[in-house]
C-alpha cells in the first residue's frame, strides 16, 4: 500500500461531500437503458460513497481502488449498510482495469480517477470496460474552487513544489475533452456545486491534515522544515474565506466538473 494513503481518517473528509457522490450516481443511473440491475464500476472508490449510492439504487457494483486499506473501509461500510450482496471490492489500477472489454453498463468515479497518473490512459480504460451504449460519469474538483485550492495553498510553503501535474486537471473542461476526444465517447461536461459542511473551520483543518493522501506527505515535509503551522494557518484562511455559515460552523459551496459520456459501438 502507498504510505501516503495509510493511517489517518479518510472517511471523515469524504463524508462531507458524499452527497455529491449520491447526485452523480443518481444522475448517471437515470441515463441508463439497461435490463435488470445495471452493472456499475466505481473507479477510485476510496471509502465507497458512490459505490454505496449505486448499490442502494439497485445496481450491482464493483468498486475498485489501488489502496487496500481504503477498500477495507468501504467493504465494512457496505456490510453495515446491508449492501454486501450488491457490492464487490477489487484492488486495481485505474490505468489497467482488470476487467474485459464492455463489462459494465456504467463506469463512474467521484473524485477518484483525478488522482491517477496518465489521464489519457485512464480515460481510455474507463471507455474500454463500458459496453456500447453505456455511460461514463466522472466528477472532479475544479482548480479554482475551494477544494481544488487546498493542495496549492499548502504546497507553496515547500522548498520544491511537487513535480507531478495537479489532480485538478480533471476539473478543466478543455483537458477533459482532449483526453476523451480520441475515444468512442460523446462527452459533455458541466460545473456542478455541492454544499460541504463541517462543525467548524478548525475541525475541517484537522480533518484535512489527517486525511490519507498526498497532503499528509506534504505536511510531514513541512513539519520537518518547521513550516507546517504557517501552511495550516493558510488552509484555515482559505476555508474561512469561503465560509457561508454565520453560526460558527463551516459551510462551503464547492464546484466540481461533471463529465458524462455515452460510449459508441
Amino acid at each position: 500500500m502507498n504510505a501516503s494513503w495509510s493511517g489517518g481518517d479518510y472517511t471523515a473528509a469524504g463524508d462531507a461531500w458524499a452527497n455529491a457522490a449520491d447526485d452523480v450516481a443518481a444522475h448517471a443511473l437515470g441515463g441508463l437503458a439497461a435490463e435488470g440491475a445495471p452493472r456499475v464500476l466505481d473507479v477510485g472508490t476510496g471509502s465507497g460513497p458512490a459505490a454505496l449510492a449505486a448499490a442502494r439504487a439497485g445496481a450491482r457494483v464493483t468498486a475498485l481502488d489501488l489502496e487496500s486499506g481504503l477498500l477495507r473501509t468501504a467493504r465494512a461500510r457496505a456490510r453495515r449498510a446491508g449492501l454486501d450482496h450488491r457490492t464487490r471490492f477489487v484492488v486495481g489500477d485505474a490505468r489497467a482495469l482488470p476487467f474485459p472489454d464492455g463489462s459494465f453498463d456504467l463506469a463512474l468515479s467521484t473524485f477518484g480517477v483525478m488522482f491517477a497518473p496518465d489521464p489519457p490512459r485512464t480515460a481510455a480504460e474507463l471507455a474500454r470496460v463500458c459496453r456500447p451504449g453505456g455511460l461514463l460519469a466522472v466528477a472532479s474538483w475544479t482548480p479554482d474552487g475551494v477544494l481544488g485550492r487546498v493542495a496549492p495553498v499548502v504546497t507553496r510553503h515547500l522548498d520544491r513544489p511537487p513535480a507531478a501535474p495537479p489532480p485538478t486537471r480533471w476539473g478543466e473542461p478543455d483537458r477533459l475533452r482532449a483526453w476523451f476526444a480520441p475515444l468512442p465517447v460523446s462527452l459533455h461536461s458541466r460545473v456542478v456545486h455541492v454544499r460541504v459542511t463541517y462543525p467548524s473551520v478548525a475541525h475541517a483543518v484537522a480533518v484535512f491534515e489527517d486525511k490519507p493522501g498526498p497532503l499528509r506527505v506534504h505536511r510531514a515535509a513541512l513539519e520537518a522544515a518547521g513550516r507546517w503551522q504557517a501552511a495550516r494557518a493558510d488552509l484555515a484562511a482559505l476555508f474561512t474565506a469561503h465560509n457561508t455559515a454565520a453560526d460558527g460552523t463551516l459551510a462551503m459551496d464547492v464546484p466540481y466538473l461533471l463529465g458524462t459520456g455515452r460510449v459508441h459501438g
